[in-house]
């Protein structure tokens, strides 16, 4: 599997810019010496998304598959906060969905139902981490129950795996 399991809260995060890392919109990263095999794509503003598993990297062929990987370190990888906000944009759909996941390679989208100007006062970075995808990978994911506000979507943390308490 291309992703390990993760928790969600909901939290504002700033964003590094991408030039400081030498990299670029749209640059392809995963972390280097780590346990952490996902793939993530960097936009202008220094977030991220998640590619969720194999099947839904494979929609996106024209950014050129593995072999466009960049590796980088776990620190310039978490550099970039992961969002999970997504627009249909080959349909040219307004509408921003967040994702939501409670499995290792499975999710679903839920419609954000509320305005602009709502998502704006309730974080005031929400248009620079929507992400455009494409409608294969639209049509890939269940819908689910929608939200009322962009403080309801889960952002996107890797979890660590418990450590087992030691017996004194």
């Amino acid at each position: 599997a291309l992703i390990g399991f993760y928790v969600f809260n909901f939290q504002f995060s700033s964003a590094a810019l991408p030039s400081a890392y030498n990299l670029h919109e749209g640059d392809l990263i995963s972390a280097i010496f780590s346990d952490d095999p996902d793939v993530y794509i960097v936009n202008e503003h220094g977030y991220k998304r998640l590619f969720l598993n194999p099947e839904i990297f494979k929609f996106y062929s024209h950014l050129g598959g593995f072999a466009s990987v960049k590796l980088v370190t776990p620190e310039v990888r978490d550099a970039f906060p992961t969002v999970g906000l997504f627009r249909n944009c080959e349909d040219n759909d307004q509408k921003v969905y967040g994702f939501e996941s409670d499995d290792e390679d499975e999710g679903r989208l839920r419609w954000i139902n509320t305005s602009g100007e709502q998502a704006i006062k309730d974080d005031p970075n929400f248009f620079k981490k929507v992400f455009c995808i494409n409608q294969k990978e639209f049509d890939w994911y269940k819908k689910g129950k929608e939200l009322k506000s962009v403080i309801e979507v889960p952002q996107y943390q890797r979890a660590t795996p418990a450590t087992p308490a030691i017996p004194a």
